[in-house]
């Protein structure tokens, strides 16, 4: 692309389309081209059909736009801190204990350690339930492709 030229004609304009087109641009001038396409009046059919690979809408709006009260930027970091100040304050009001631990038994609510070793009983016997299960899907599978194999074992 031009290095020091303020305009492009039309026939460079063209020229770079047919270029795009050709994959033959890099990344930064496939990104250049974009703006420059954006920026510019110029119109033809090769440069309306890459203004459309290119996603671009006839309508792109040039003019600059309208300063806020205050700039993007402030909003953001606004929103940042008031995050981290809610962080936080979360994490100051609840530190949490590897001991925390509440299970319901009947309805009666049991805490603390003993709560601890009933939980890891039922994770226990989950674990044990899965294997059952997956044994049994196993022995179920096996029979299913005996089944669709014909084969006949003995016993």
């Amino acid at each position: 692309m031009k290095q020091n030229a303020r305009y492009i004609t039309i026939e460079e304009a063209e020229q770079l389309c047919r270029l795009y087109m050709d994959c033959q641009l890099s990344v930064l001038e496939e990104a250049e081209l974009e703006y420059v396409l954006m920026q510019s009046r110029l119109n033809s059919p090769l440069i309306s059909e890459t203004r459309v690979l290119m996603g671009m809408s006839q309508s792109v709006n040039l003019q600059t736009p309208k300063k806020h009260l205050f700039p993007t930027w402030v909003w953001r970091v606004a929103a940042c801190v008031a995050i981290l100040i809610g962080g936080i304050t979360l994490l100051q009001n609840h530190t949490p204990n590897e001991t925390d631990c509440i299970v319901y038994v009947e309805g009666t609510e049991v805490s603390g350690e003993r709560a601890k070793v009933i939980a890891e009983a039922d994770v226990a016997r989950m674990e044990q339930f899965i294997q059952t299960v997956e044994a049994q899907r196993a022995t179920e599978q096996a029979k299913v492709e005996q089944f669709m194999n014909h084969k006949n074992y003995q016993r």
